[in-house]
């Protein structure tokens, strides 16, 4: 487990971790400087859903659960988590209904290693990484 907390959360974090079974490997910290090497290595990522974030898991090809922010205007990370969930590249699990339970419901299937593949594929297809040139084609095309 390799978690990102921000420095605020950085030893209450890891004093959650306290109790965890001794086979668990796991690193806590406040910020991930090189996160392409972090979704490189990552089989699934558990994180919030802005526009860069889940453009970051596309490209990479990760499998991923997203927990929109429920602060976000017009509940906008929401519709963002939906461009991989509609197609099966990611799951949505709401913050409002976030629990232990619900969490591990998510993740036991998510320990068959051919479905995270799957998954992780279906995101890499709808990775755009030329955008910026296609946009700039549509502009000058205008």
């Amino acid at each position: 487990v390799y978690h990102q907390c921000g420095q605020n959360h950085a030893e209450s974090t890891r004093a959650r971790y306290e109790n965890a079974p001794a086979s668990l490997q796991v690193e806590v910290q406040p910020f991930i400087e090189d996160m392409a090497k972090a979704y490189s290595e990552a089989d699934l990522v558990i994180c919030r859903a802005g526009a860069l974030t889940v453009t970051e898991i596309a490209t990479a090809g990760v499998a991923a659960i997203f927990v929109p922010l429920p602060s976000a205007v017009d509940d906008h990370q929401t519709a963002n988590a939906g461009f991989l969930a509609n197609i099966n590249a990611a799951k949505i699990c709401p913050q409002a209904t976030m629990t232990p339970e619900s969490l591990k419901t998510l993740l036991e299937p998510m320990l068959n290693r051919q479905l995270l593949m799957e998954m992780a594929v279906k995101a890499r297809r709808q990775a755009q990484p030329d955008a910026t040139q296609h946009v700039v084609r549509l502009i000058q095309e205008l």
